[in-house]
C-alpha cells in the first residue's frame, strides 16, 4: 500500500503530539542482524528498532538492511540543513530566500518548526540493502543516488527499480512509512508518520541520546567528511 507523497510543513505541525516517553535503545545490541555505519548515532525508540528487527527477518536469505542515518541532535539536524541551504544558495543565487528554504525542507526537515525533524525523535531512520557478503546492492542505477532520490524515480534500471521496491514493500509491511522524496528514508511514530499514513497523532517528540553518551561525545555534532 503507497502512503501519501507530501508531508507540508503546515501538516506535520498539525499533528497532536502524545509522547510515549519509549526509551532509546543501541543498535549495535538490540539489532544484531542489520549493519549499523559507524558515523551514524545508533539510536532509536524500541518499537522502531523492533520493526526494523521484523523487517530483517523478513528479507530474502543473504540480504541485510544496512542503517546510515538513524537518530540526529538538533544540533547535527541544524548543520545537515544549512549545510544543503548554502549549497542551494551557490548553485541558484537568483533565488528568493523563500525558495531556497522550500528547496531545503525537501530532504532536510528545519529545526525552527513546532513539528521536530524525525531523526531527532527517535523514530526515523535511513537504510540501505546490502547483499551476501556485504556489498550495497544497486538503488540506483544509472544515476548517482541524489539524481534520481525519489522512490519511484522513472529512469531506473531494472535491478535497482527491483531493489528499491523490495525495500519499499518489506518496511512497509512491519508498519514503516517512506518519505518518498528519498527512497533511504523511513519512519515510525515521528510527526511525518502521521501524515502519510492518516494517523491521527504521533507518538514520538524531540529526544537526545542516552546521558552516558552525551558525556562522552560533548562536542557531539554532524560528522565531516
Amino acid at each position: 500500500m503507497r502512503h501519501r507523497t507530501r508531508e507540508p510543513i503546515l501538516a506535520l505541525n498539525r499533528v497532536p503530539l502524545d509522547e510515549s516517553g519509549e526509551p532509546l535503545v543501541d543498535l549495535r545490541r538490540h539489532c544484531r542482524g542489520v549493519r549499523v555505519s559507524r558515523r551514524c548515532l545508533p539510536f532509536l525508540r524500541e518499537t522502531v528498532a523492533d520493526r526494523l528487527n521484523q523487517a530483517q527477518a523478513s528479507l530474502p536469505g543473504g540480504l541485510r538492511l544496512w542503517v546510515r542515518t538513524a537518530l540526529r541532535t538538533l544540533d547535527m539536524q541544524r548543520d545537515a540543513y544549512d549545510g544543503y541551504f548554502r549549497r542551494l544558495q551557490e548553485l541558484h543565487p537568483e533565488w528568493p530566500c523563500a525558495t531556497l528554504r522550500r528547496a531545503a525542507n525537501r530532504y532536510f526537515a528545519p529545526v525552527d518548526q513546532k513539528a521536530p525533524p524525525g531523526h531527532c525523535t527517535g523514530g526515523a531512520v535511513d537504510v540501505w540493502l546490502l547483499l551476501p557478503g556485504g556489498r550495497p546492492a544497486d538503488m540506483a542505477s544509472p544515476f548517482a543516488q541524489w539524481e534520481a532520490p525519489a522512490t519511484f524515480a522513472q529512469g531506473l534500471t531494472p535491478v535497482a527499480r527491483a531493489n528499491r521496491l523490495l525495500l519499499y514493500e518489506t518496511m512497509l509491511s512491519v508498519g514503516f512509512s517512506n518519505c518518498e522524496d528519498e527512497f533511504w528514508h523511513y519512519s515510525y511514530g515521528d510527526a511525518a508518520w502521521a501524515v502519510r499514513t492518516g494517523a491521527p497523532r504521533c507518538v514520538y517528540g524531540l529526544t537526545e541520546p542516552p546521558l552516558p553518551w552525551r558525556l562522552r561525545r560533548p562536542d557531539l555534532r554532524w560528522p565531516r567528511r
